[in-house]
């Protein structure tokens, strides 16, 4: 009734003329405000709350995540989310072009949507209990924003940031970042996450995942919820395309990095020390190329602020 009723007080503030057009629908797992009123962003959004019971009032606090873009046509997926991972999911219909009034946006849930979800659903009300979830560049750029005003979110998932997967200045304390796309998008995010003094398993993850259709699924809930001290990096693993090297042709290093509670990642690792030094890494492809005079060697990756090692032989074939 609570909830109902600070709806309806919304629909008079803004506008009797247009109340016939706003509506609550309630469907098994999910509520949702078509139209919902807003004084930033006016009532052209739908709002789609999917709850981890059946319906409200809930038996209990959850934690929160707020997705931008989904809609009530990913009822399926976003119930399936909320119910496995036991969260609510918080989806705001946002299309490419509303991205263009990113200050309207990050008003809107810092003063209005995270104020009604806390009041009207019983959740995790703390940052280290809400997560942000993107997907797209445009997207992207509005919630490093969000992420970066204090006491709002404690972790954020980037899915195909592009050049927003770069750029991180200083980011709260006990934040988790988790990026996913290309290897060119997670080189330049380990990187830069690297330089803000930011550390893998600890701080922030990365995924292979370009174009993810279904991100509900990939989205690692479990790893951006847990505490750091059970997300540290445990050991780094390499997998090499071919274990022989041409001069002039690419072998393709993949390494996935392993953390505690069982979470696994993937790793591009900013630097690669070599014995003999005769090959040359690209992060931004993922690939080894060897130079005239190669010899077989090992391979030696360094990784996290335990100074974590992993090494794998690779044959050179002389020319």
């Amino acid at each position: 009734m609570k909830k109902l009723f600070i709806l309806l007080v919304c629909l008079l503030c803004a506008g009797l003329c247009r109340a016939e057009e706003s509506r609550l629908i309630i469907n098994p797992g999910r509520e949702t405000f078509v139209h919902f009123p807003s004084e930033i962003m006016g009532d052209k959004y739908t709002l789609t709350v999917f709850l981890p019971e059946e319906f409200v009032p809930l038996s209990k606090r959850y934690p929160v995540v707020y997705l931008f873009g989904p809609g009530p046509k990913q009822a399926e997926a976003g119930h399936a989310l909320a119910t496995k991972e036991q969260v609510l999911a918080v989806a705001v219909n946002f299309k490419e072009e509303d991205y263009k009034e990113a200050d309207k946006i990050v008003r809107f849930l810092a003063r209005e949507l995270v104020p009604y979800i806390d009041t009207n659903y019983l959740t995790l009300a703390t940052p280290s209990r809400r997560v942000l979830a993107v997907q797209g560049e445009q997207a992207a750029r509005v919630a490093k924003e969000l992420f970066y005003k204090p006491e709002l979110f404690g972790a954020l998932a980037l899915f195909s940031p592009k050049s927003e997967a770069g750029n991180w200045g200083t980011l709260p304390d006990n934040a988790r970042v988790f990026v996913a796309g290309e290897q060119s998008e997670l080189a330049v995010a380990q990187a830069s996450l690297e330089r803000a003094n930011k550390t893998y398993g600890r701080d922030f993850a990365l995924a292979y995942g370009a174009g993810e259709t279904d991100w509900f699924g990939a989205l690692p809930l479990g790893y951006l919820l847990t505490a750091p001290e059970k997300a540290s990096l445990k050991r780094l693993q390499a997998s090499l395309s071919a274990k022989e090297v041409v001069p002039g042709n690419t072998v393709a290093l993949r390494v996935k990095a392993r953390l505690k509670g069982g979470f696994l990642f993937d790793y591009v690792p900013s630097a690669v020390r070599f014995s003999p030094p005769y090959l040359v890494w690209n992060a931004g492809l993922g690939s080894l190329e060897s130079v005239p005079g190669a010899e077989s060697g090992s391979i030696k990756i360094r990784g996290g602020v335990d100074k974590i090692t992993f090494s794998t032989k690779i044959t050179l074939k002389k020319q």
